[in-house]
């Protein structure tokens, strides 16, 4: 089994804590005449302040320990810093054979060297492991103005001029996508369907696995970008490239344009979707990055230099209004709320 981790006790807690109108709250210094300029800027501000991160992934492949490890130093990269420990927690069954147990563990050691590792035994049927990172920023991105606080509409000008546009010269802002949707989605559902692909599908089609870029490169690839003209960067995970754009827009309190047909996409992702019955956009992304800027081609050169292997396409623009459009070769489809863990 694949997918969001407690997607059900999400929306408890969603109906229980009111997440949704804390999520919907506008940050101090947001107002109805902010640009979207601005709102990058606060965002920024306030990413520049989280020293901690988080991934988390549940299944029975052996591989989702490094995976979480990887979405924890994905998150971390995104605010702009570079992970310097993490700890891993691994909840598995109550009677999962040691050697089992180790076998989840390995991929973990290949990815992160970790500063704790805790193994839980517990009545449940898969295996769900959480990875904790704390880093400090990366010496590339160090401004010791980005600490300030963001207080007033005020400030919000402030922080615009960090991203050296004048409040009444609003450039375009582009969003660029690095990697492929639904790589950790198309490694997973592979292996826990690889019967059923390798009955229906030619041994030389399924070797194109290995053609799938790696997730390791990940953070470094957003640290690298946010050097290079990106101002904002949110990393794969679950619910795909979909779930991806939604927290993008939350993030920023913008809306947005995208182009479906740009989204980069792997030929083996479509068809072991199809055999699964499953959406390839919604899938788990973990390993392809989102970024905004206005600046596309610096940001596309300096990520094409740093990772020739890993596709790069602009798919889409930022906008002030509130909707988030997909359009597909002439038809028009709205994103919705992305409701799985955050």
């Amino acid at each position: 089994m694949i997918g969001p981790v407690g997607t059900a006790e999400n929306e408890r807690l969603t109906t229980r804590l009111g997440r949704e109108r804390f999520l919907r709250k506008q940050p101090a210094g947001f107002g109805e005449n902010t640009t979207v300029s601005e709102r990058i800027a606060l965002a920024a501000a306030a990413d520049a302040k989280l020293a901690t991160a988080a991934g988390t992934m549940s299944g029975t492949d052996p591989r989702i320990a490094a995976m979480a490890a990887e979405r924890a130093r994905a998150a971390l990269a995104s605010n702009g810093r570079r992970a310097t420990a993490m700890t891993l927690l691994l909840s598995v069954p109550e009677e999962m054979p040691e050697a089992e147990v180790r076998g989840y563990l390995r991929p973990a050691y290949e990815v992160a060297a970790f500063e704790d590792v805790s193994i839980v035994r517990e009545n449940r049927a898969e295996v769900l492991a959480h990875v904790s990172a704390v880093g400090v920023p990366a010496e590339m991105l160090v401004k010791a103005d980005r600490a300030e606080a963001v207080n007033s509409e005020a400030t919000a000008k402030t922080a615009a001029a960090e991203v050296e546009v004048a409040p009444d010269a609003e450039p375009a802002w582009s969003v660029v996508m690095a990697g492929v949707t639904g790589l950790e989605g198309t490694l997973l559902l592979l292996e826990e369907n690889r019967a059923t692909m390798e009955a229906r599908y030619p041994k030389h089609f399924l070797q194109r696995e290995e053609e799938l870029p790696g997730e390791a490169a990940t953070a470094e690839l957003i640290l690298t970008g946010l050097a290079n003209g990106a101002k904002a960067a949110v990393s794969g995970g679950d619910g795909g490239v979909y779930g991806a754009l939604w927290k993008l827009g939350e993030k920023l309190r913008v809306g947005m344009e995208i182009e479906l047909p740009e989204i980069p996409i792997a030929q083996i992702t479509i068809e072991a979707c199809e055999v699964t019955d499953r959406d390839p956009y919604q899938i788990p992304a973990g390993g392809c990055v989102l970024f905004v800027t206005a600046e596309p081609e610096r940001l596309a050169e300096a990520l094409m230099t740093a990772a020739p292997q890993t596709e790069t396409a602009v798919i889409g623009q930022l906008t002030r209004e509130a909707a988030r459009v997909l359009r597909n070769r002439g038809e028009t489809r709205y994103l919705e709320p992305y409701r799985g863990g955050a």
